[in-house]
Parts: C-alpha cells; structure tokens; sequence
C-alpha cells in the first residue's frame, strides 16, 4: 500500500511538471503560425525605417534656430519665449508703440486659441497667418487697421528668428492689402477754425485751458500725445522765438515755433489757473493738466488723450459741424493750412515731424475740396 501511495506521488508531480511545460499533445492548443509578409511590405517596412532614422539624424544634426513653432507654444509659452516676447515689446521706443503691438499679439493669440478648439494644436505657418487675416476682413476691420496687424506679426516673427526660436517667419512672404482709399480724416475749413476757437469761454479756467489746447492743435500741428505729455521744459526761446522742443514718432526731435497767437493764449492759461509763466521753475510738471479730480484729487499729471477727443468734438458740435472730426483733424487742418500758403515741403516735413515728405500729400486734406475742383473752373462758352 505504501508503495503504491508513493509512485502515485511521483506520477502526480510527473504530471504537473508535463502540465507546466505546456501540457500533453491531446489538449495542448493549437498555435497559429505567425503571417508571412511579402516581398513588398518587406521593402516598405524597411524603407520607412530608413527615413525615419534619416529625420531622426537631421534633427539631431539641426541648429537650434530651426525649430518650428507650434499655436501651443505662443499661448502657453515657456520661459524663454516669454522672455524673447517681453524683450521685443520693450525694444519698441515709444510706449504707445509697445501698448499697440501689445495689444496686436494679445488679439492673434486670442485668434489662436479659439481655432484650437476646432482644429488642436497647429504649427505657425504662413497659411495660419493668412487665416488671421482673412478673419480680421470676416470682422468688418479697416484695410487699413489689418495691414498694421500684419506689420506687427512680420516684425515679433523677425524678433522670435534673430533670437534663434525660429527658422523663418511665417509672416514674411504674406501681402499686405496696400488700401489705395482716400484717408476718412477731414479737415476743417478756416471759417471752421475761427467759429471753434471763438467758442471757449475765456474767464474760466476750464475754458482757458481747452482755448490753449485747440490754439496749439490748430497752429502747431502737435499729436494729442504730443500735447498730453508737454512738460515746462518742452518750452523754451531761440532768436527772439517762443518754440517747443518735442520728441514724436520713432524719437526723431523737432523743434516747433509758437507764434505770438499760440504764446499769448497759453500765457493766458498760465495766469487764470495759477501757474507760474516762467516755465523753468517747473520744468518737469506737464502744462495741459486737470482741472479737477473728484475721484483721487490728483492733479498733478498729464491730461487723459481721451479728454482731446472729447475737446474737440464738443466745440466742433457747439460751431455746427455735424460731421466726424478728431484732434487728427486739428493737425491735418495745420498741414493743409501751411500748403495753401505755398510753404515749402522741407519746412512742412520738420513742422509736422516725418521722416519722409511723401506724406505731405496724404496730409493736405484740402487738395479733394470740392469748392476747388478744376471742374469748376472749365468753360467752353468763351
């Protein structure tokens, strides 16, 4: 019994080894054969293997500078981008320069990230920037307004390939619309110009103060940043002339002269709201100021730009004039004004502060003035 009890045992272990080396051939599964590849799969197969290591090395042996920006990289960047971004914006020379394009980028990253809830994550090619801009005409924007869009994406795509984050710009080879339109900006006419400036009530501080402010728009040409940001140390003389020394577009400096009108209106300013006339007592505090804050109390700072719209339009609607008008209007009339006296186009270049005199004739708004069309003056009766 014993032994029988034993060689039980051993066969019962012969038979779990048998089972776990994959068990007897009556019930072991049946494997089926693995499937044997053509001749031309093979040649495929091996063929995309090859590429692959083929890009893989050109990668590998690629410059930094030719990596290819994603949509994904621009709405979240990492740190060097941003610091590339940041760099860009602070190179601009003028604030209100760095506050635009600003503003640009914010709007194409804004475009960026609601196309990638249809289309996911996409790279920066010209095609997406032509997608930009076909969106930018579906809003119903200016010609005008989309090629400055266009301008600001072609110089941040210049930026982001000097720094070595991309290869080439995505934006270069895009066309820009080029509106061949008159300008909508009018000017005033000079009937215009005397019923506005004959509306200020002068024994008021707060008339005082808009009278100079549309004196020096009329006469001087300025920008309403120009006038916002004119410090006492913006006036000073030369050869018996009160002049301002002003700092525009691109810092190009200019020097622009008062005329015995403008001098004797901003004097009259200076009195009735208590400051001083000599301007060298307080050469860093801005001239145009509020009047009052009943919000801070804060008076001492340069007037709002938007208040200069608001100037202007008020006593453009207090003399009649129903059509649209901004402080643009104001200088465009100065330029305009200047031409019809035959001053010469050097002398109209420096006074208004371009680099180019080619925009003297985008300027003289006068020259479309219908009271002098040479329609007018054809006759064949004599």
């Amino acid at each position: 019994m014993a032994i029988k009890q034993s060689i039980g045992r051993l066969l019962l272990k012969k038979f779990q080894r048998r089972k776990a080396r994959g068990g007897f051939f009556f019930w072991r599964k049946k494997q089926k054969a693995a499937p044997t590849k053509s001749r031309t799969k093979l040649r495929q197969t091996a063929i995309v293997r090859v590429v692959k290591n083929v890009n893989q090395n050109v990668r590998a042996n690629e410059p930094n500078n030719s990596k290819i920006l994603k949509t994904s990289d621009l709405i979240r960047p990492n740190d060097p981008l941003k610091q590339s971004i940041e760099a860009f914006l602070l190179d601009q020379r003028s604030a209100h320069t760095r506050l635009a394009y600003g503003k640009d980028l914010k709007r194409f990253v804004k475009f960026l990230n609601y196309r990638g809830f249809e289309r996911g994550v996409e790279s920066l090619d010209r095609a997406l920037v032509v997608a930009y801009k076909d969106s930018l005409l579906a809003e119903g924007l200016q010609h005008t307004s989309i090629d400055r869009h266009l301008a600001t994406l072609r110089s941040f795509f210049c930026w982001l390939v000097e720094d070595g984050i991309i290869h080439k710009s995505p934006a270069e080879s895009v066309r820009f619309l080029k509106p061949k339109r008159a300008s909508t900006t009018l000017a005033f006419t000079d009937d215009e110009v005397k019923r506005i400036l004959s509306l200020p009530n002068r024994h008021t501080r707060t008339g005082a103060q808009h009278l100079a402010i549309l004196t020096m728009l009329f006469y001087c040409g300025l920008r309403r940043s120009e006038l916002c940001e004119l410090k006492g140390a913006n006036i000073s003389s030369e050869r018996g002339h009160n002049i301002l020394r002003l700092r525009g577009k691109g810092n190009l400096e200019r020097i622009v002269v008062m005329v015995p009108q403008v001098w004797q209106t901003l004097k009259h300013y200076f009195i009735i709201t208590g400051i001083s006339t000599d301007t060298s007592t307080w050469p860093e505090q801005f001239i145009f100021r509020p009047i009052r804050n009943n919000r801070s109390r804060l008076t001492l700072k340069p007037l709002d730009p938007s208040m200069i719209f608001y100037i202007v339009r008020k006593y453009a609607r207090l003399a009649g004039i129903k059509r649209r008008v901004s402080p643009h209007s104001c200088r465009a009339t100065a330029i305009s004004n200047a031409r019809d006296h035959q001053v010469n186009d050097r002398a109209i270049q420096e006074f208004a502060g371009w680099s180019s005199p080619a925009m003297i004739t985008c300027y003289d708004k006068r020259k479309n003035a219908v009271e002098k069309s040479a329609a007018l003056s054809i006759n064949y009766d004599k």
